[in-house]
């Protein structure tokens, strides 16, 4: 009897501890046959192809007509009438407005009375000079008389040339009552009314010149302007006249800067037409060569967008360029020129025909399979 039940005792000990192994096991065997999935990511992505290094800024600019001056009276007073008003158009030495020229005429009768006075006083001094050297050659009137008779005479007539002059600029600033256009032209600016007292060379109008036609100022920033020169060709859009496009070259750059660190560079346009105004807003587009740190011009490079370059250690940035025969990509340090709207001329690094990551860098790794966005049209 205790023999049979030692027996029974240990095969349902034996068997339990089966029971128990079994899981385990089961554990370690899904351990060695299952692993998780790779996740393959979609990326979108682009093929590049060499393209110009030439870069293009646009300024906003303003029309402006190749002759164009302010207007303003060369003697104070007070306006007796107004000839024009705004858009007129006047012919060279039109009067355009007149001031009272009464108080310039009393000083024109004035000037000349005084001239006649001097006149009359040279003909005085000289009947003194000439009865004084008669004496003192007759030993009758000392050197010092004949030198003060002829000091006398010589002042007259210095105050007769003296009056002539002052009659004359009565007579030039009674001219200079009557305002007169220096050109055939539009007023574009009338700040004048009648019975107005205007001071001198207060403007009182602008003259656009009607047969020279029009061009373009723009101030172009302190960082591209040594980037442009006279004769270099530009572009004017016109954004009010459906963004109209018309050649341009640069006529003239200034060296000293204006507001802004900006300076004034004018463009003439290489057409006219009847749409054009004074003041009218254009963009301009200059185009410039790329250079490197060096110096050095660079005439192409490839062009990608700035979201498919990410930085890496020590100042370097890198792309990710996809592989077809192992669908991954590899990293590869790239050097740039420039920056265009959203887009960099790269230098190195990349060749015409390489397909590049251009969205999501940050989430990829070097060797890591990746899977192409299907492009639609």
């Amino acid at each position: 009897m205790f023999t049979l039940n030692s027996r029974s005792k240990r095969h349902g000990l034996f068997k339990r501890a089966a029971w128990l192994l079994l899981p385990l096991a089961a554990l370690l065997g899904c351990g060695e046959e299952e692993r998780p999935p790779e996740i393959i990511r979609t990326v979108k992505w682009m093929e590049v192809s060499e393209t110009s290094a030439t870069q293009v800024r646009k300024i906003s600019g303003v029309v402006k007509a190749v002759d164009e001056t302010y207007l303003s009276f060369a003697v104070g007073g007070t306006v007796e009438s107004v000839n024009v008003d705004l858009g007129d158009r006047i012919k060279k030495n039109g009067v355009l407005a007149v001031l009272d020229k009464k108080p310039f005429q009393l000083a024109v009768q004035n000037a000349d009375g005084e001239l006649k006075k001097a006149q009359a006083k040279v003909l005085e001094r000289r009947a003194n000079y000439e009865r004084t050297s008669a004496l003192y050659e007759s030993n009758n009137a000392s050197k010092a008389e004949l030198d003060e008779a002829r000091a006398g005479f010589d002042n007259s007539k210095g105050q007769v040339k003296a009056m002539k002059a002052q009659l004359g600029l009565a007579r030039r600033d009674l001219e200079k009552t009557i305002l007169r256009a220096p050109y055939n032209g539009v007023i574009s600016v009338k700040q004048i009314e009648p019975h107005v007292e205007v001071p001198p060379g207060q403007a009182v109008f602008g003259l656009d010149g009607e047969e020279s036609g029009f061009e373009v100022a723009v101030a172009v920033p302190e960082t591209l302007v040594f980037h442009v020169a006279a004769g270099q060709k530009a572009t004017v859009f016109f954004p009010t006249l459906k963004n109209r496009k018309v050649p341009g070259a640069i006529r003239e750059v200034g060296t000293r800067s204006q507001t802004a660190n900006a300076y004034p560079v004018t463009v003439r346009l290489g057409e006219q037409f009847s749409e054009l105004r004074s003041g009218m807003s254009v963009e301009v587009a200059f185009e410039y060569e790329s250079t490197s740190l060096s110096g050095d011009v660079i005439k192409t490079g490839i062009k990608v967008p700035v979201t498919a370059i990410r930085s890496g250690a020590d100042n370097t940035y890198y792309v990710f360029i996809y592989d077809k025969q192992t669908s991954s990509v590899t990293k590869s340090l790239v050097d740039g020129v420039t920056i265009q709207g959203n887009d960099v001329i790269l230098t190195s690094g990349l060749k015409a025909g390489n397909i590049i990551v251009t969205a999501g860098v940050e989430f990829l790794n070097d060797k890591q399979k990746v899977k192409l966005m299907q492009k639609t049209d």
